[in-house]
């Protein structure tokens, strides 16, 4: 089966993280091939991986001769590669780019990484190309995609999430290098500089650990966007008004996360509002490290009591209590990382969800009127 991705590419997060997965787990009943947006990090992996990438251009709304052209584009390389479905990631690449497909009779989907609202723009202009299949990322976004495709089959594929090898060398040479000194808890946090993430909770929730405790705080992630990089400038103010100067290493953005999660003791990232799915924290239970999370939307499809701990969204005590006891309890975090890679597999281990895929994909045999 031959599958086109179209996604944006601009940025570089969960979905970009899944596309490279995806990439590297083609064969099989699958070849896949990437069409890209805009030039930047994802079409870079995917190309280093050996992906073929198609580029579109560096589409723009606000500028549509950018997207005149990268529907041409695409419309000439359907012409020429015969694909039998195009998938969409994200309302604004369906919306640009579904029509194209939709036309030539080809099978299109809409990949949804977010809750959707039939509110943005965006949305409403996705909602008038009807869709062969919506594949949502949990449960919990799949009980939206109606409004935006209120006929289309909906189906739940988990992104898919590589199961990584212990490397106790990695973890000791890791630490060293980022100045975590043995006894040291480390608590990871790694994201996009986005204020819904939940830093800044973090940081007074750390504030609150017992003096003596030894502890250190790496902040994995680097600002893509304005309003990003003001947000950053925003948080180190607050280490410095916390007093956490000290405890905080800023990471910036890097390229070997699953590195830093074997070498973490716990992961913590107390969302302000919901994660859509949560790649982050399957990631970081394959790698044997415990999560701490908010309880709302995806994270409660990934996350038990097995292998970390949901605290109630906004209650700043609650996490307090629960960052307190997982940075001084090291047994508890050994019982619940021990648990951690068996409960990523069951959802995200990359065989299951490509037959998932495929049964989505094979079953999606007719175009929508």
């Amino acid at each position: 089966m031959r599958v086109l991705h179209v996604a944006s590419g601009r940025l570089y997060g969960g979905i970009e993280r899944m596309l490279v997965t995806l990439a590297e787990a083609a064969g099989g009943p699958f070849e896949f091939e990437f069409a890209v947006a805009a030039p930047g990090r994802l079409a870079a992996e995917l190309r280093d991986g050996g992906a073929i990438v198609h580029a579109l251009g560096d589409v723009r709304l606000s500028r549509p001769a950018t997207v005149w052209l990268a529907r041409r584009r695409l419309e000439a390389l359907l012409d020429r590669a015969g694909f039998d479905v195009v998938l969409c990631h994200a309302p604004w690449a369906y919306a640009i780019f579904a029509p194209v497909p939709r036309r030539k009779g080809i099978r299109v989907g809409w990949w949804q990484h977010d809750r959707a609202t039939g509110r943005p723009l965006v949305e409403r202009w996705a909602r008038a190309t009807p869709a062969d299949l919506v594949i949502s990322n949990s449960e919990w976004t799949a009980t939206s995609a109606r409004t935006v495709q209120p006929r289309a089959r909906v189906t739940v594929v988990y992104c898919p999430v590589s199961m990584p090898s212990p490397a106790t060398a990695d973890r000791a040479t890791t630490r060293a290098a980022l100045g975590a000194r043995p006894g040291d808890v480390v608590i990871l946090s790694a994201s996009r500089m986005e204020s819904w993430k939940g830093h800044r909770e973090l940081l007074t929730a750390a504030a609150s650990l017992p003096r003596d405790a030894r502890w250190v705080l790496w902040m994995a992630g680097a600002a893509q966007r304005p309003h990003e990089v003001e947000y950053q400038a925003l948080l180190a103010r607050d280490v410095s008004k916390l007093g956490l100067d000290g405890r905080i290493r800023w990471l910036g953005e890097r390229r070997d996360v699953p590195a830093l999660m074997r070498a973490a003791d716990l992961l913590c990232q107390p969302n302000v509002t919901a994660e859509p799915f949560g790649i982050v924290f399957a990631e970081a239970l394959a790698c044997g490290l415990p999560v701490l999370t908010t309880d709302m939307g995806g994270a409660r499809e990934i996350v038990d009591a097995s292998c970390g701990r949901l605290v109630s969204p906004s209650d700043s005590q609650a996490l307090a209590a629960a960052l307190t006891e997982m940075v001084l309890d090291g047994s508890l975090r050994m019982r619940l990382a021990a648990a951690g890679p068996a409960r990523a597999a069951s959802r995200c281990a990359v065989p299951s969800v490509m037959r998932t895929l495929h049964a989505a994909l094979a079953d999606t045999d007719t175009v929508a009127a």
